[in-house]
């Protein structure tokens, strides 16, 4: 069993409309709409993929029942702790030409009592031996080092911890005998060691400072470069075969998904690849379905272009 956790979740919609007029009223049809925020995004990838999970999440006053319809739906099991104020909504809008603007929510302010409920449902699983995923930006007023203290309660209860963030609150979430795993794109990454990242070999060097200050081991999501995992003594880059085209939300969270379901080694990496890239063909945060991942072709260099620069260099 894989649990995840989601303090800010969203309402993901996406619209498509022929042309984005600022200024003007725009008329848009309703293409998707999922329960989304990272976490909740994981727990949904883990249930197409077959393995069972469990997503807690904070779910606001106004929309945080819905999650605990669409989840009940979906036949994930949950549980939706509610606070006060209104469920973030992240909007995704699809001109016909391609372009792709996205609008994200802020979400509710999250208080001490709430983060003591969610430490209350990791306590009420049996975590022994498994793994728990911290994933997503943080509410307002949470303090940056919110995924540390819940990470390390988890690690307590006997979990394997795996964090996906950004920024201040991904750097926070780092400390000695750390994390099992952790989760940045490239451009994450490079926020935390404070340098840019043009190739694989810097994104590698950059994993493997991090992993001197504790961590076991990084998955780096590359976009059109596929992704790196990296350990202390091991390296594994995979990449789709051909170029996928489409709108990457969700992606990294479906990667992380299948990479911790399949075993979270270096073996797991091309079907995680396969996975993520299969779902960027496909409206709003779906989920692919095994068939469309099998149908991805993905390459393993095992004699790693170390000095290639990356195609989005942060």
């Amino acid at each position: 069993m894989i649990a995840t956790v989601t303090l800010n979740p969203s309402i993901d919609r996406q619209l498509l409309l022929d042309d984005l007029a600022i200024g003007e009223v725009n008329r848009a049809e309703l293409d998707q709409i999922h329960p989304g925020g990272k976490g909740v995004n994981v727990s949904r990838a883990l249930k197409s993929f077959g393995v069972k999970t469990f997503a807690i999440l904070v779910g606001a006053s106004l929309g945080g029942r819905w999650f605990d319809e669409q989840l009940t739906a979906l036949d994930i099991d949950h549980e939706v702790i509610i606070t006060s104020g209104v469920t973030r909504s992240n909007l995704t809008i699809v001109e016909r030409d391609g372009t792709v603007t996205k609008i994200n929510e802020q979400g509710f302010t999250i208080t001490p009592e709430i983060l003591n409920e969610v430490r209350t449902a990791l306590s009420n699983l049996n975590l022994k031996d498994q793994w728990v995923v911290f994933a997503g930006r943080l509410n307002q007023g949470a303090p940056s080092d919110t995924y540390l203290h819940l990470a390390q309660h988890a690690r307590a209860l006997g979990a394997r911890v795996a964090i996906d963030a950004s920024d201040v609150e991904l750097s926070d979430s780092l400390w000695s005998d750390g994390p099992d795993l952790i989760k940045p794109n490239q451009h994450e990454l490079a926020s935390i060691v404070g340098r840019e990242l043009a190739t694989i070999h810097d994104v590698i060097d950059a994993s493997r400072e991090i992993i001197s200050r504790g961590v076991k081991a990084v998955l780096c999501s590359l976009g059109a470069d596929g992704a790196v995992y990296v350990t202390a003594n091991q390296v594994v880059h995979a990449e789709p075969a051909h170029p996928v085209n489409g709108v990457p939300v969700g992606a990294g969270d479906i990667m992380l998904a299948t990479f911790l379901g399949d075993g979270a080694n270096a073996d797991a990496l091309p079907n995680a690849v396969a996975w993520s890239a299969a779902s960027v063909a496909l409206p709003g945060t779906s989920i692919p379905t095994p068939a469309q991942a099998a149908a991805v072709e993905v390459l393993v260099h095992t004699d790693l272009q170390a000095g290639r620069t990356l195609v989005e260099v942060s």
